[in-house]
């Protein structure tokens, strides 16, 4: 049930830029994690090996059957009601253990995206795959589900590759963590291509271990650099040792007629002492050598700084009371009882609540009481779902900036982990009046935009979902440093351990919910 990538080469019609070549690496039976920066071509491999991409050269060997959940889970699979009703209990048990019922299937456009993602993956699994790939399997997932999709998964007898950010969930399933990066933004010196670094263990830990390799190879780098750098003076300071003694036994600036000075010259070249000087030369320029050799096989780490400056205005002046509530969503259908609040500058409110318990509405909530009391623009609101309309806006903004205001923007997206030549050279417009951003990179431009006007409030839902490992690492460090207030909705509780010291749990009972300061 192992999956063996050899020579492997592919690249896009559409682009200039090798995204793999001669790429070889093998995934065992059990789960391996599968991490990276944007582009650095994780849910490229995983096309690759299910077969719905072709490779340009080399060849992927699967043993046995291979399902695929892409990211999105807005389309039902096909095979769901056949799967459901049709399937032997074998098949039925995933949506048993997934909680999955006839109803939801019935209703799937209106189902929330965990509800979905967990209905597409109860399908891949009924479907008994001996090899399945998750492309961000918890994106939508509440503590809950992932809980019952952890023990699902770690059900699944054969091999499991799944692209993923997610440090808890990948510590508890994955046996092993597959790194990609393109080697030129690694090293000095590196190919313009993906490769892939294999650690032990979930996500966590491989991040530990790559930044432990990062700064021994820095440490090591530059040790010999130094070494070098010092021999090198050495070497020249010999050298010109070497010219004086050879311009003091010089007999050209001597009197023809001074024969007791010319003898003693005569003397000092025949009993060889001008000789130890070439031979420390010899020495110096034959270790010079074997430390520039080991310089050249070390590889330099290219440094990127990391995590942007959130400014904020007066955060110390910031408040803001949201006044005890109902507030109805649904035409009434659900009602959310929400407590008399208080923020201020500095609190950083983590908002959790299962899949359908109202953190959204909640937080809509608090966008609509800035409206109403006119401070809408002190706060940058970042919903879940970016709609079409607000990416084409905010990517039409973007291109009307000042050069100066540009660069600043495209400075806090390559230090969120993008890399700014990609929507610095085109508007990633469709043809359709649509836009080809990804739906992380989308996020990233809107807070890169929105903190250019130091807002003392930041409202961001779901803010990790669709983002790499690299740009969550990035924006969990600079919204923890920030002094302004926050208020986060995720179920990203390594995100919001690191970030948030508040936190408000949303409980829903039937068609009536309740938020509360825990």
């Amino acid at each position: 049930m192992a999956v063996r990538i050899v020579g492997l080469s592919f690249s896009y019609p559409s682009s200039a830029d090798v995204l793999f070549e001669d790429f070889s690496l093998e995934f065992q039976p059990g789960w391996t994690a599968l991490a990276g920066s944007n582009g650095a071509g994780k849910s490229t491999l995983l096309r690759l090996i299910d077969g719905s991409l072709r490779a340009d050269a080399g060849s992927i060997r699967t043993e046995g059957s291979a399902a695929f959940c892409p990211q999105d889970p807005s389309v039902c699979p096909e095979d769901a009601f056949f799967q459901f009703y049709s399937g032997g209990n074998e098949a039925r048990k995933f949506f048993s253990l997934l909680h999955i019922t006839e109803e939801q299937l019935e209703r799937y456009e209106t189902l929330s995206g965990g509800e979905k993602k967990r209905i597409q993956i109860a399908c891949a699994l009924a479907e008994s795959p001996d090899i399945l790939l998750l492309d961000e399997p918890t994106n939508h997932l509440d503590s809950e589900s992932r809980s019952l999709l952890l023990g699902a998964l770690m059900a699944f007898p054969g091999t499991g590759i799944a692209v993923t950010h997610d440090r808890a969930f990948s510590d508890r399933l994955c046996q092993r963590t597959v790194f990609l990066a393109r080697e030129s933004l690694v090293f000095a010196g590196g190919r313009d291509c993906v490769a892939a670094e294999v650690y032990p263990g979930g996500l966590s830990s491989a991040l530990e271990l790559r930044r432990n390799e990062t700064e021994r190879c820095s440490s090591e780098y530059r040790a010999l650099h130094q070494k070098a750098q010092a021999e090198k003076k050495r070497a020249a300071a010999v050298q010109a040792d070497i010219r004086q003694k050879a311009a003091n036994l010089s007999k050209r600036n001597i009197d023809s007629k001074d024969r007791d000075a010319k003898g003693r010259i005569d003397l000092a070249r025949i009993s060889g002492k001008d000789r130890t000087l070439g031979d420390a030369k010899r020495r110096l320029e034959s270790q010079i050598a074997r430390t520039q050799e080991s310089l050249s096989a070390s590889r330099k780490m290219l440094s990127r700084k990391e995590g942007i400056s959130i400014p904020c205005a007066a955060a110390d002046r910031f408040f803001l009371a949201i006044e005890a509530a109902a507030v109805q969503a649904g035409g009434g259908a659900y009602s959310l009882s929400v407590p008399h609040l208080e923020i201020k500058g500095g609190d950083k409110i983590a908002v959790t609540g299962a899949n359908g318990s109202g953190k959204s509405l909640f937080v809509r909530h608090i966008v609509g009481t800035l409206g109403a009391l006119g401070r809408t623009e002190q706060a940058l609101y970042v919903p879940q779902e970016i709609p079409e309309e607000l990416a084409r806006t905010a990517l039409h903004s973007f291109g009307q900036l000042a050069d100066d205001e540009k660069g600043r923007v495209l400075s806090h997206l390559y230090r969120l982990g993008s890399e700014p030549s990609f929507i610095a050279a085109q508007d990633m417009a469709d043809g359709t009046g649509g836009t080809s951003a990804s739906p992380g990179e989308l996020r990233k431009l809107l807070i890169s935009m929105g903190i250019e006007g130091g807002r003392p409030l930041l409202i961001l839902d779901e803010p990790t979902n669709h983002l790499d490992i690299t740009s969550v690492l990035a924006l969990e460090s600079s919204l923890a440093e920030t002094p302004c207030a926050l208020i986060l909705v995720s179920h990203d509780e390594a995100f919001l351990e690191h970030t948030c010291t508040r936190r408000i749990h949303i409980s829903r009972r039937g068609s009536g919910g309740r938020a509360e300061e825990i």
